[in-house]
């Protein structure tokens, strides 16, 4: 190539990068002034909704207190839709009763839930969350329930366990005894947040739960299913009519052992799982013994007495004084037991004998 041809070459290439760069910096400006723009209509949506945030808030307590006058709502709910929302919603957990009604009623009056029953489907899972989320606190009124309950029940599938979650506590809160079985499935998937937040709504339900879908699911043979039914079971502490254990007691899986011993301590066995519980003083996971000495004293079962007294002789301190503290329990077949151990020449079974003892003759 010769030296004219390189120079204008370079000379092309100069001018194609001074383009390049001025389109990048135009870019730029435009970019910069785009967020400035949007930044002041931010400023000016907050310093309009500082405004009108007051006036909303003094409506809503006069209506609330049992005045008709909805007019500042429905004033600005075309033009600050989002402003009366979170006003309204503001207000949710600070009221219940008839007041909860009212606002219920405000919300459906002026299109807040039909509003909500179509963000309820939208492709932006921000957004279905928040109307999901509205929709369950809406629901607990009848007359919502009626224009939303369909969407709401639709959530319960949704893919998104936010949308779920939310889902499930509404329906909960709306009643759901039809539902119940569903919101139940969805507890013991693996979302353990979701088995926490549900675990206690579920609560009021644990009867019928038992009756049939708890009893299914321990059945399941699906450890993860089990082992998530029995963490609801023993967050519940209630004395449930779910008798047979024995398979749980002694499942494989060591954490669903765990969580079947606590069960048993506070609800009623059949024979084949007491059977199995005394078995299992003699397994060979101290953890697993203890937890059924503490469960054998909950229990009461004066037919494990002499293998208490074995494990009160031949355990560490620690599991001894379970072990003597459950005989303690059992009079006067239990405290004989614990006079005659109480001599023992073993020392940690002396003293953890004789320590019970003392306790429950001070208690009786």
């Amino acid at each position: 190539m010769t030296w004219p041809a390189a120079s204008l070459v370079a000379l092309g290439a100069l001018y194609t990068a001074f383009a390049l760069v001025g389109a990048y910096i135009l870019f730029l400006v435009l970019l910069l002034l785009f967020a400035m723009r949007r930044a002041r209509s931010i400023r000016a949506r907050r310093a309009a909704s500082d405004q009108l945030r007051p006036e909303l808030q003094s409506a809503l307590v006069a209506f609330l207190a049992g005045g008709s006058d909805d007019s500042v709502f429905r004033r600005h709910i075309l033009s600050r839709p989002t402003d009366v929302a979170e006003s309204i919603l503001l207000f949710q957990t600070t009221v219940a009763g008839s007041a909860r009604e009212r606002l219920c009623g405000l919300a459906l009056d002026i299109g807040l839930v039909r509003q909500w029953c179509e963000e309820s489907r939208s492709h932006d899972v921000i957004r279905r969350r928040t109307a999901v989320a509205n929709l369950a606190f809406a629901c607990t009124y009848e007359p919502c329930r009626r224009v939303a309950g369909d969407h709401l029940l639709d959530a319960l599938k949704d893919r998104d366990e936010e949308v779920q979650l939310s889902a499930c506590r509404g329906a909960l809160l709306a009643g759901g005894e039809e539902q119940i079985e569903e919101i139940f499935e969805v507890a013991i998937q693996p979302n353990l947040l979701t088995r926490i937040v549900l675990t206690e709504d579920l609560r009021r339900h644990a009867m019928a739960l038992t009756a049939g879908p708890v009893r299914e699911a321990l059945r399941s043979g699906e450890a993860p299913r089990i082992r998530a039914t029995l963490e609801i079971l023993v967050a519940w502490e209630r004395a449930i009519p779910l008798e047979d254990l024995r398979e749980v007691l002694e499942h494989r899986d060591r954490d669903i052992r765990v969580l079947a011993f606590r069960l048993a301590a506070f609800v009623s066995v059949n024979a084949e799982s007491r059977r199995a519980l005394v078995r299992s003083l003699r397994d060979a996971d101290a953890g697993i013994r203890g937890l059924a000495i503490v469960a054998i004293g909950c229990q009461k079962m004066t037919e494990a007495i002499p293998e208490l007294a074995y494990c009160l002789r031949c355990e560490e301190l620690e599991s001894a004084r379970l072990a003597a503290a459950a005989l303690a329990g059992m009079p006067p077949q239990g405290w004989r037991t614990l006079e005659e151990l109480s001599a023992s020449p073993t020392p940690a079974t002396a003293l953890a004998a004789s320590e019970a003892l003392a306790r429950a003759r001070r208690e009786a």
